[in-house]
């Protein structure tokens, strides 16, 4: 039969035992936790990265088209200006020399 202090000296021996146990228990945890973080980080970053230059490369998309309809439209107004320029520069033309031809 053990004596108490026996059964105590096993108890707190269990204890310590349980105690160390517990530490690297946590340590453990605690690493998987970390590294578990930095792979979320990681793979967050790379999503992010990957949806910033498909938003960039929308947006070049969007500015080139607006920037060929801004084209466009100005080479319409530019070609209108210059058809009406074209018919009064004739009109113009015609009175100088009617002007000419009458004090000649």
């Amino acid at each position: 039969m053990r004596s108490v202090i026996e059964e105590i000296a096993l108890a707190e021996q269990q204890v310590e035992e349980i105690r160390q146990s517990a530490a690297v228990q946590a340590r453990e945890l605690t690493q998987k936790a970390k590294q578990d973080a930095v792979e979320a980080l990681a793979k967050l970053e790379n999503e992010e990265r990957i949806s910033l230059s498909n938003a960039l490369e929308t947006a070049k998309q969007q500015g080139e088209r607006l920037s060929k309809e801004l084209l466009d439209q100005m080479e319409q107004e530019s070609d209108a200006v210059c058809k009406t320029a074209s018919v009064k520069l004739d009109q113009a033309v015609s009175y100088l020399l009617d002007k000419v031809t009458k004090t000649a």
